[in-house]
């Protein structure tokens, strides 16, 4: 899992993804979208089946609380334990995909019309100062 996840890293850095051809992006960005939508999906069902199991408990607390283990109050349990650890699990993987899709947004819009205006940004050799003013940078 460590391995995967520092490859993944390695992967989706700004370095790595200002390397890669427009086809690459495309696909680094369906693999995020995909990683998005099933993190949402296994967030909200995990959610679901973690409030289903509580209701349940909640409807079995006696048959539960008297001692005798039967099949629904360890159904209830573990829906209770695997719908939060399915919510935990899908709203990181949702949070990995939004902040993926975001990078390579950035480095594909990044090579698009920029219009800068800054204070001065030659400087002269003669008499080794800024001069005053300002800067228009237009970049394409």
């Amino acid at each position: 899992m460590l391995v995967v996840a520092g490859n993944a890293q390695g992967t989706y850095s700004i370095r790595n993804l200002q390397r890669a051809s427009s086809e690459e992006l495309n696909l680094y960005y369906q693999k995020a979208i995909n990683l998005e939508r099933m993190g949402e999906t296994m967030a909200i069902s995990g959610a679901a089946a973690g409030l289903l199991g509580i209701l349940g408990g909640a409807a079995l607390n006696d048959d539960c609380s008297s001692g005798e283990t039967s099949v629904l109050c360890v159904t209830a349990a573990t829906l209770m334990t695997g719908g939060v650890a399915a919510t935990i699990i899908g709203f990181t993987m949702y949070m990995t995909g939004i902040s993926r899709i975001d990078r390579i947004r950035k480095v594909q819009f990044s090579d698009s019309f920029q219009l800068e205006v800054i204070p001065g940004g030659f400087y002269c050799s003669h008499p080794q100062s800024y001069p005053t003013g300002i800067t228009l940078r237009i970049s394409f």
